[in-house]
């Protein structure tokens, strides 16, 4: 594997580690006020304007804008004036921790887990945007989110066993189809279910 044309396994750890922003699946729940959840691991702060962006692209801004103390709450309700976040909230925040970073590479395993549909899909409009200058590594099992992805692997069992883009794979038989057609048919139930309760 090259980072900018040198194998990684040549290259300074530190000075790689400097460019990844992850999103991890069970991401951290720092006792600290959004500003200080945003800024975490920068070696400068770059200003409240900067967390406001990254937090509107994570789709933070909105659980920022009902917060009593905005930027400046605590988030944790057992310190004085603590609030505490649902589990979509504080994925927000660590999106926003992760967009907020000036890196090339973002990793995001299944950062939209926690969030209902609207929020899910204003998430990943605002992606797009933010991978023109950096390359965003998704790994979800979600199979129309990664519908505006440039390339698409799929694995199984932990080998590659098909890549493409999302109109090649959705053609092809194989497994990408296979995940397609049972979420598709399952949201079709879901849908009917709804509309008879």
């Amino acid at each position: 594997m090259l980072w900018d044309g040198m194998p990684v396994n040549e290259a300074d750890p530190q000075a790689l580690w400097q460019q990844v922003a992850l999103v991890p699946q069970d991401y951290a729940h720092w006792p600290l006020t959004v500003r200080e959840n945003v800024n975490l691991g920068q070696p400068t702060a770059r200003g409240d304007a900067a967390v406001r962006e990254a937090c509107e692209a994570a789709g933070a801004d909105e659980v920022v804008d009902k917060l009593g103390a905005s930027l400046d709450t605590l988030l944790a309700r057992e310190w004085l004036n603590g609030d505490e976040l649902s589990g979509g909230q504080w994925q927000r925040i660590a999106l926003a921790r992760a967009f907020f970073r000036p890196v090339g590479l973002l990793v995001l395993d299944e950062p939209t887990a926690n969030l209902d549909p609207r929020a899910e899909f204003r998430i990943f409009q605002r992606l797009r945007n933010l991978a023109r200058d950096r390359a965003v590594l998704l790994v979800t099992h979600r199979i129309t989110n990664v519908a505006v992805a440039d390339r698409i692997v799929v694995l199984d069992d932990g080998k590659i066993v098909q890549e493409g883009t999302y109109a090649e794979l959705a053609q092809q038989p194989g497994m990408f189809k296979q995940l397609l057609s049972y979420q598709v048919t399952s949201a079709a139930d879901s849908e009917q279910q709804g509309s008879r309760s």
